[in-house]
């Protein structure tokens, strides 16, 4: 049988940590929030964090987590195996006060080599507003400090989805992936921004796939040592239907083609570009058993091997978003939001928290 379709196994040298949660708070959306290593021992994930009664249904509605809450930001000095209490990198009522109504300030260049220089991106007022804008926040200090909040250019598209999904090619221009609809598309689409003098000022440069037929969003981009950048992209006709495909550039993210396709089912797809070449893709799985799903390229995205079950113990769909970085000795770390099947609260899933997966690669 070909590998694309073994049947999906579970890998024999995993754990899975708690990186925050609280009873009465709903946690979720790395994806959406940021994770950036610094160094081998200093690794930060960002999330969407706000109080929540679990008996009140309208407390789990996404757009009141995005709107009324905050973005988290942990921060774990060992790996992975253990998490410090989480610091607020932005409110989100403050920021979009700013982004909305207040005044646009000049910055500087930060220099984006610099491991310590670090991007967040979100929307306001939030992600799924018809006219939302996105914004950035500079850290320059490896996260400890962060910039004031400043807008995006829109440009001609009616809202803009923003996601801290960006690489830094080697002349040192950044890209920035974001979502998008224009005034003319009937759906979302990814799209690329690109800042010619560190993070200052930001053009418009490509459209990396559409669809005429349903949204295409979340970008997750990596730069290959050949210079070819890929970026995988959620395909999401329904909530409860989405797959991850692949599109890449060799000319610097002006011009896209696809590449592959990574699953039947799972998404948004985060990519990490491992260090023997290997490219590692991470999903949230929203389909019965729920949970968090993994595949290997060993052909630079053109194929995809076996599919690791990571975790299937969720208790409903609400789960997901994950982003991973490698570690030492052959393990990666990755990190999602979850709800356990076997958590006594239930609605419509367990307490939404954070969770982390050690793994050592197969």
């Amino acid at each position: 049988m070909s590998v694309l379709f073994a049947k999906p196994a579970r890998p024999k040298r995993m754990h899975h940590v708690v990186v925050y949660r609280r009873e009465d708070e709903f946690s979720s959306w790395p994806f959406n929030g940021g994770m950036w290593k610094v160094d081998e021992n200093n690794i930060l994930v960002a999330f969407m964090n706000h109080k929540c009664d679990y008996t009140i249904p309208g407390n789990l509605s996404h757009n009141r987590i995005e709107t009324f809450g905050r973005i988290a930001l942990a921060r774990t000095a060992d790996q992975g195996q253990t998490w410090q209490d989480p610091v607020t990198l932005a409110k989100n009522l403050e920021v979009t006060e700013r982004i909305l109504y207040g005044r646009e300030e000049n910055s500087e260049p930060v220099d984006f080599f610099d491991p310590n220089v670090l991007l967040c991106c979100w929307s306001s007022p939030n992600s799924s507003n018809e006219r939302a804008k996105a914004w950035i926040k500079i850290s320059q200090d490896g996260g400890r400090t962060w910039g004031k909040a400043r807008r995006i250019p829109s440009f001609h598209f009616l809202r803009i989805q923003g996601r801290p999904s960006y690489i830094l090619r080697p002349d040192g221009v950044l890209l920035l992936m974001l979502t998008a609809q224009g005034k003319n598309d009937p759906h979302d689409r990814p799209v690329v921004y690109a800042s010619y003098d560190g993070g200052c000022n930001w053009t418009h440069m490509s459209y990396i796939a559409g669809s005429k037929d349903y949204r295409m969003i979340c970008p997750s981009p990596i730069i290959l040592k050949n210079g070819r950048i890929i970026a995988s992209v959620r395909c999401k006709p329904t909530v409860f239907t989405g797959w991850t495909e692949t599109y890449f550039s060799d000319d610097g993210g002006r011009t896209w083609s696809f590449l592959s396709r990574v699953n039947d089912s799972g998404a948004p797809g985060h990519l990490t570009l491992l260090k023997d070449g290997r490219i590692f893709c991470v999903y949230g799985y929203r389909r019965p058993p729920y949970g968090i799903r993994a595949r290997i390229s060993e052909d630079e995205g053109r194929s995809w091997g076996r599919e690791w079950i990571i975790r299937d113990d969720g208790g409903s769909f609400d789960l997901g978003y994950p982003r991973a970085v490698e570690l030492s000795d052959n393990r990666v770390l990755m990190v999602y939001y979850f709800n356990d099947a076997s958590d006594p609260v239930q609605a419509n899933g367990g307490i939404r928290y954070i969770g982390a997966t050690i793994l050592e690669l197969p």
